[in-house]
């Protein structure tokens, strides 16, 4: 977890609510996927699914990180860098907070 300069542990969350998101995938076409749980050894995750062609349609659920990689394209997702976690509410305003 990133540290705030009073050194408070911060946590981003989707929409302020629900668990910690670990981890943010987004790809090529701007799918945007916050990962709140992940079976290194699977590769499984529980994560909240953003898809640009139909925003009203996100939603939390099952899926796997290899499956996603195959899927887009080994180039076409990638892993966002938590320095620019705070960028993402350019795509819908209060869709990922921190609590700092």
């Amino acid at each position: 977890m990133e540290k705030e300069q009073n050194n408070k542990p911060v946590a981003w969350r989707v929409k302020g609510k629900g668990s910690p998101v670990i981890e943010v995938l987004e790809s090529f076409n701007g799918d945007l996927y916050f990962i709140t749980e992940k079976d290194p050894d699977t590769g499984d995750i529980f994560c909240y699914a953003r898809l640009r062609s139909m925003p009203d349609m996100a939603e939390w659920g099952w899926s796997n990180i290899n499956y996603l990689r195959e899927a887009y394209g080994r180039y076409m997702i990638w892993n966002v860098k938590k320095m620019a976690w705070g960028n993402i509410n350019s795509y819908e305003e209060g869709l990922f907070e921190s609590d700092a």
